[in-house]
C-alpha cells in the first residue's frame, strides 16, 4: 500500500507517494516524519513552503511528471518544473523521453503515387542550420532544434513544451529518435552524449504510407534520396 499526498505551489502541483503498509492516519503522519529531509530539499529547490496533504491515490495525478526517490515517487505539473533552473539536491531518478524528429512538411503529397525511388529535396535545408521538429507522443512534449545535416549534432533551440503535434499530411521524419531524461530536456544537466543523427530517414504520409531513404546533398541543400 502507498500513501499519497498533494502541496500547493505558486507554479502549480507536487505529489508525493510513500510507501506504508497500514494507511491510516497515524501512518500518513509518520511516514511524513520518516521524510521530512526529502521535503526540506524540496522546499529549498522550490524556494518556498510545502504543506503535503492527504489525497486518494486511485487519483494518481493525470498531467504530472514522475521521478523516483529512493522508494518515495515525486509527481510535479509542468508550469512548477518549468520554473525551475536547477535539479533538486537529492538524488532523483527520471525517465527518458524518445522524441520523433521532423525535419520537413510537406502540405501535398511531394512526389507522384506510384513513383520509385528517386531524391526529394528537402526545402528547410536550403537554409543552413534549419529548423526540426521534435514530439515525443509519449507523454505529448513539442520542442524545436537546429541542425545542419547527418554527421552534426542537432541543437534544442529552447526548453520543450507540453503540446500536440500539427497533424502534416506528409513529413520526412529521422529513423533514430532522439532520447533525452527531463534534466537534459530542461538544462539542468548536460546530455550525456550529444545527438548526431545519421542519414536514415522515412518519408511519411497518411494512412500508413512510408518510404525509406536516407539524408544526403543535393543542390545546396539535402534531400531525401528514397529506396522505393
Amino acid at each position: 500500500m502507498n500513501l499519497c499526498f498533494e502541496a500547493q505551489a505558486r507554479e502549480g502541483v507536487l505529489r508525493l507517494v510513500l510507501p506504508d503498509e497500514r494507511g491510516d492516519a497515524v501512518a500518513a503522519a509518520l511516514a511524513l516524519a520518516e521524510h521530512e529531509a526529502l521535503i526540506g530539499v524540496l522546499e529549498q529547490w522550490l524556494q518556498q513552503p510545502l504543506d503535503p496533504e492527504p489525497v486518494a491515490r486511485a487519483d494518481a495525478g493525470p498531467g504530472l511528471w514522475w521521478a523516483d526517490a529512493g522508494p518515495a515517487q515525486i509527481g510535479l505539473s509542468w508550469p512548477l518544473l518549468a520554473t525551475q533552473t536547477q535539479a533538486p539536491a537529492w538524488t532523483l531518478r527520471w525517465p527518458d523521453f524518445p522524441f520523433e524528429a521532423t525535419v520537413a512538411v510537406f502540405d501535398e503529397a511531394p512526389r507522384p503515387a506510384g513513383a520509385q525511388g528517386g531524391v526529394l529535396l528537402l526545402p528547410p535545408s536550403f537554409e543552413g542550420a534549419w529548423r526540426v521538429n521534435l514530439h515525443a507522443p509519449q507523454k505529448g512534449l513539442l520542442a524545436e532544434a537546429e541542425w545542419r545535416g547527418p554527421g552534426h549534432e542537432l541543437l534544442l533551440v529552447n526548453p520543450p513544451e507540453p503540446g500536440e503535434a500539427p497533424d502534416a499530411g506528409w513529413r520526412v521524419q529521422l529513423a533514430e529518435p532522439l532520447v533525452r531524461s527531463l534534466p537534459e530536456l530542461l538544462g539542468w544537466l548536460e546530455p550525456e552524449r550529444p545527438w548526431r543523427p545519421g542519414d536514415l530517414a522515412h518519408l511519411l504520409g497518411p494512412d500508413g504510407n512510408r518510404h525509406a531513404g536516407h539524408i544526403a546533398p543535393a543542390l545546396n541543400g539535402f534531400g531525401l534520396w528514397l529506396i522505393d
